[in-house]
């Protein structure tokens, strides 16, 4: 508008000094009354009834879209096992590793998140052939196969006050890959929901979390009661019976139980540089496969060879001491304790002789893990340095499915762990390139497989076959946006 009057004024005042005739004057009055007008007109606009009205429509649009982010990883890894009498086993192998997040929140107390995977191997492979637990729904985004696209996370939660208590309840496929401790190592902020000491695998479920640091005091303090079920006994649709015609369809299958579990996270306390969590859990129905009905055909039925409880305490101290150094102070530290106990059913009446109730036992029987690290300064500005150790006893036995590694979950071994890994930013947070070695020494066999039978702990020096050290060096390249 400002533009707009000063030619005019000048024009005016030209005219003015050299007479200009009546009908230029004329049009100079008709476009001082439109002036007019227009300023009068300006001022009957309300501008933050506007800026009110465009960002309803900014929230609107965005509670109505779902925002997608993109992690994908190219890696090369390179696994070696060491056997006991016999031949070494080792194999280089490259994979790409895609995960699609989505979230939206059509409401401040209602929020959607989910995830898809895929984890493939370069090219066509044989794995499904080879392995009938490859695709497992405990680890169906976690282990690398074919490109199929998998769902890994989908969940809502939703939020509300008791009193001075603020809760959440979420249901859903969880966020219960690379949970507490886990993080660290996988170059990742925040910690999924579990303690990844004990257990780390996909799972169906719900969740009941109540912030209680306003009412104790205790800053950061919150309990989360967790509801899972690794596997539900179900026919499906179609199914066939021993006459050769169709049974119902989800009906009891008669074979395998639920399995559930029932498990309590506690964060003690968080104030940013210490947070100490716990947790304890009982898991109902745990499966081995039926040895009767396998006979080593294939023909697999999992049946139930009692429960299990587990528990774990954990320290992580981001920034070691108060000024001592620049370098302590963007150190991380981290110390955790877990347990497990069987209570194994008595199958010495149904299945043969050998395959005692649980871990190759019919007694209750107790299993430790320790696990410890650090994570310094690299070379170079935002680089880091890790180093990680983990024992188990002999009958230690954690839910470490999901474990992101080749060898299997280091977490789950009977015997020494070892992990070194160095990340190196390329492009911000946005393109990081890693490199990483595991070295696993095995005390025992049946680290990292199921509850019964299977998982029956025997001395790597007097069984021929079995597993007496694997390593896993990776080199990877991940971009995340």
């Amino acid at each position: 508008m400002k533009k707009l009057i000063a030619p005019l004024l000048i024009g005016a005042a030209l005219s003015s000094a050299f007479g200009a005739d009546d009908s230029l004057k004329q049009e100079i009055e008709a476009l001082k009354v439109q002036m007019a007008e227009l300023k009068n007109a300006q001022s009957k606009i309300n501008i933050d009834a506007l800026k009110a009205q465009v960002s309803e429509i900014k929230a609107h649009d965005a509670g109505d879209n779902i925002k997608w982010t993109v992690d994908f990883r190219t890696a090369y890894d390179v696994v070696d096992y060491k056997l006991n009498n016999a031949p070494d086993q080792d194999n280089g192998i490259w994979t790409n590793k895609l995960i699609l997040g989505m979230a939206s929140q059509p409401a401040d107390n209602l929020v959607f998140r989910g995830s898809l995977g895929a984890y493939k191997a370069f090219g066509q492979n044989n794995m499904e052939s080879s392995s009938m637990f490859q695709s497992f729904d405990w680890f169906g985004t976690q282990k690398p196969s074919d490109s199929t696209i998998k769902l890994r996370e989908a969940y809502f939660i939703y939020t509300g006050n008791m009193g001075d208590v603020p809760y959440a309840a979420s249901f859903g496929r969880r966020p219960s890959v690379d949970g507490f401790l886990a993080n660290l190592r996988n170059d990742n902020e925040s910690p999924a929901s579990p303690t990844s000491h004990n257990i780390n695998m996909e799972f169906d479920g719900a969740s009941f979390k109540f912030d209680i640091d306003k009412v104790t005091g205790i800053s950061g303090m919150y309990l989360k009661l967790c509801l899972g079920r690794g596997f539900s006994e179900t026919t499906g649709s179609y199914s066939m019976n021993s006459s050769g015609g169709f049974s119902p369809s989800y009906s009891d299958d008669g074979e395998t139980p639920d399995m559930d579990l029932v498990g309590l996270i506690w964060q003690i306390y968080d104030n940013g540089q210490y947070k100490v969590m716990a947790n304890y859990f009982q898991a109902w129905n745990v499966m081995d496969i039926n040895p009767i009905t396998y006979g080593g055909t294939g023909n697999i039925v999992f049946s139930d060879v009692g429960d299990l409880t587990g528990g774990s305490l954990g320290l992580q101290v981001n920034g070691i001491g108060d000024g001592i150094s620049d370098f302590l102070d963007d150190s991380v530290f981290f110390l955790s304790y877990a347990f497990s106990k069987t209570d194994p059913n008595d199958v010495s009446k149904v299945w043969p002789t050998g395959y005692n109730g649980m871990l190759g036992s019919n007694d209750s029987e107790t299993g430790s893990s320790i696990f410890t690290g650090v994570q310094v300064p690299g070379i170079m500005k935002g680089q880091r340095l890790g180093v990680e150790y983990n024992h188990g006893s002999k009958y230690w036995r954690s839910f470490t499915y999901g474990e992101d590694t080749l060898v299997g979950s280091k977490l789950a071994a009977r015997g020494d762990a070892y992990e070194l890994y160095y990340i190196l930013p390329i492009v911000g947070k946005n393109l990081t390139a890693q490199l990483s070695y595991i070295y696993i020494d095995y005390d025992y066999t049946g680290s990292d497989t199921f509850f019964g039978w299977t998982g029956t702990p025997q001395d790597v020096d007097t069984v021929t076959g079995a597993v007496k050290t694997a390593q896993n060096v990776r080199a990877s390249l991940r971009y995340r946006y």
